[in-house]
């Protein structure tokens, strides 16, 4: 099965690209929740609990800033979104503004009911993750009983209702193995199947979940296992975001944002900085504070930062938000990033040699 972006796909990415001499925040995402009814174990979630959270209120609020900012796709996150009880309230709302919108969700807590109201809504999209191919492997990752079940579902009551859908493997050390069977069964179900192996840290700063991060000849093996020739360009892998010959060559204060669970507005919910305080100041102006961040950053890295000289520069998956977690800086080199690029320079010469000359 051959994947390819959507038309909607090339059209943010499109617009996302005209931002580049005039950053407006096109899209951003909203984390309501950290409470979630998993437990995962190598989650950025620093606490799976609600607690001093922003309120129905207060969202809507920051909603109808996003629209006066010029904001026209808006992300629904958590934690797991339907933790939140006023949830759908949110999301209605953020319709009838006019955004395409996004859920992420693990599905579990999806019933007929809720899943009525979603196909209602149009969507643009309703994200899932998925952890495994069996109830075994699914289980040991969520460390929920009967979380594989559920799982299902709520995935089944989606597709009854042909609502669309993206379904994401994060890959970790517990389920590497079932990645191939993973995403033979979600295609099977005739939805687009996409992974990812990389774990970060939670944001609170501990780095307890890159227990659970493969090593960098691991990552190569499932890369090579599930993409085939590495010379189709990451097809199913999910892009990574990286620094370059630009500290930043995402859309990070470029073209989106996000805002965590407590009104604290950052690059995205992978980078928690700036932390800008939404609920004493306003989107316009955190969105310059991100803006004044990129700009400075990027003209201005660090003497540790060695990605426009370094060797395997083309394949290094570093983003700034790997080094921001593990070391508190933007721009220091991790050996272990080092290394996977140099083990993918490696295969990708490997196969250049084993390709047939015509």
């Amino acid at each position: 099965m051959t994947i390819r972006e959507s038309p909607g796909e090339q059209f943010w990415a499109r617009l996302s690209a005209k931002t580049a001499s005039h950053p407006v925040p096109i899209q951003a995402m909203i984390e309501l929740t950290y409470g979630c009814n998993l437990r995962c174990v190598h989650c950025f979630n620093p606490t799976h609990r609600a607690k001093g959270e922003l309120t129905t209120a207060q969202i809507k609020a920051l909603i109808d800033q996003l629209v006066g900012a010029g904001c026209l796709d808006l992300a629904f996150t958590g934690g797991e979104v339907f933790t939140r009880r006023d949830l759908l309230e949110i999301v209605t709302y953020a319709k009838s503004k006019g955004f395409a919108i996004t859920l992420l969700t693990n599905a579990t807590l999806i019933t007929p009911e809720r899943a009525d109201r979603i196909q209602a809504l149009h969507l643009y999209r309703v994200e899932i993750s998925i952890y495994g191919a069996t109830a075994e492997t699914y289980e040991r990752v969520t460390s929920i009983p009967g979380s594989f079940q559920a799982f299902l579902r709520g995935v089944q009551f989606l597709r009854e209702r042909t609502v669309p859908l993206l379904i994401k493997m994060p890959v970790v050390t517990l389920n590497q193995y079932e990645v191939q069977q993973a995403k033979r069964l979600v295609e099977g179900w005739g939805i687009k199947f996409i992974y990812s192996t990389e774990i970060f840290p939670r944001v609170d700063g501990s780095l307890e979940p890159l227990r659970y991060r493969l090593r960098p000849d691991e990552v190569v093996r499932v890369d090579e296992t599930i993409l085939g020739s590495r010379a189709d360009g990451g097809r199913g892998q999910d892009a990574p975001c990286r620094a370059h010959d630009g500290l930043f060559s995402c859309k990070c204060g470029k073209s989106s944002l996000a805002v965590t669970p407590y009104g604290r507005m950052n690059l995205c919910v992978s980078l928690p900085t700036p932390q800008y305080d939404l609920q004493g100041g306003t989107i316009a102006e955190g969105w310059r504070t991100l803006v004044d961040l990129v700009d400075q950053a990027s003209a201005a890295p660090g003497d540790a930062y060695e990605c426009p000289r370094c060797p395997v520069q083309g394949q290094c998956r570093q983003g700034p938000m790997n080094a921001w977690l593990e070391r508190g800086r933007l721009d220091p080199c991790l050996p272990y990033f080092r290394e996977l690029a140099t083990l993918e320079k490696e295969a990708d010469e490997r196969q250049r040699a084993t390709r047939p000359q015509f």
